[in-house]
């Protein structure tokens, strides 16, 4: 999604040249993009947006972005948002190893859609089992700040700022519930049971060529796995994931810092203790 010159208040990014890419290192969905620039050969700038410090907040990247999420493109001064619409228009500006093929545009489009859909149900299992509350909660003062900043996408409010306020809202008070718990994780154990099907007479999701729609699941299932969903009995996913998980392209930009992988181990522990693991809660 290309934002319009009116939307963008830090003016200053209007006349950057090249491709610039603000991210975060354990961000999923700049995960996404970091790997989608190695296999497509995209030369990039990088600046780093550290969400554990909520600079996603700040009034200059609000002032880029006025939904407060990475990533986020700045393409020779022109700000594009939204991580699969990112990709999709890279994808036809550099047509080489396209990831978007024409003859499964509609299909792709849709998965992609289902994908994104689920946003809000991996982030409960990151908060949960991975990042501890204290840590990915937000302050009440950064999330004043966020719904008081008077920001447009493409010219209009942005209709999905109440639901973003909403969930940090109630992440700050109650952080995720074991029925918050239970209902993304069978989502997703549903996910996974019908791509196992999938998976038994092809090798990729779309068939026997690689697409954004794997690129996308990739990210997604190395999170989920890290958070407790046990991908090793969905046999032709493990497959799929593991050949996936051995590529460079993909293996540099998925891995999380030690101090987290430390902290998610420490999670594990405790929930295993009060059997509020994600296993626990779902029979899978």
């Amino acid at each position: 999604m290309k934002l319009d010159r009116s939307d963008i208040k830090t003016e200053e990014i209007l006349d950057w040249k090249g491709i610039h890419l603000f991210h975060f290192s354990g961000s999923a969905c700049s995960q996404k993009l970091r790997i989608f620039f190695n296999i497509k050969k995209i030369n990039w700038n990088s600046h780093v947006i550290n969400l554990i410090k909520q600079e996603q907040f700040s009034e200059w990247f609000l002032g880029i972005n006025p939904r407060g999420l990475v990533p986020t493109l700045v393409h020779d001064g022109d700000v594009h948002i939204e991580s699969n619409e990112i990709m999709a228009y890279l994808d036809d500006v550099y047509k080489d190893n396209k990831l978007f093929p024409i003859d499964l545009i509609d299909e792709i489009n849709k998965d992609l859609a289902f994908e994104d859909s689920l946003h809000h149900d991996l982030r409960r299992l990151t908060f949960r089992y991975i990042i501890p509350h204290a840590l990915g909660k937000k302050n009440p003062s950064t999330i004043d700040a966020k719904e008081q900043f008077e920001g447009t996408i493409q010219g209009k409010a942005d209709e999905n700022k109440s639901k973003e306020i909403l969930f940090w809202k109630n992440h700050y008070k109650n952080g995720i519930t074991d029925d918050e718990i239970v209902e993304s994780a069978n989502k997703f154990k549903n996910i996974y049971e019908d791509f196992d099907k999938t998976l038994k007479n092809q090798k990729y999701l779309k068939g026997d060529k690689f697409t954004v729609v794997d690129l996308a699941w990739y990210v997604s299932t190395k999170r989920l796995a890290m958070a407790g969903i046990p991908i090793e009995k969905y046999k032709n996913v493990q497959k799929w994931f593991s050949n996936l998980d051995n590529d460079e392209n993909f293996k540099k930009e998925i891995n999380i810092d030690m101090p987290i992988k430390i902290i998610a181990v420490a999670i594990k522990i405790i929930n295993k203790i009060k059997r509020t693991y994600v296993t626990d809660l779902v029979k899978f």
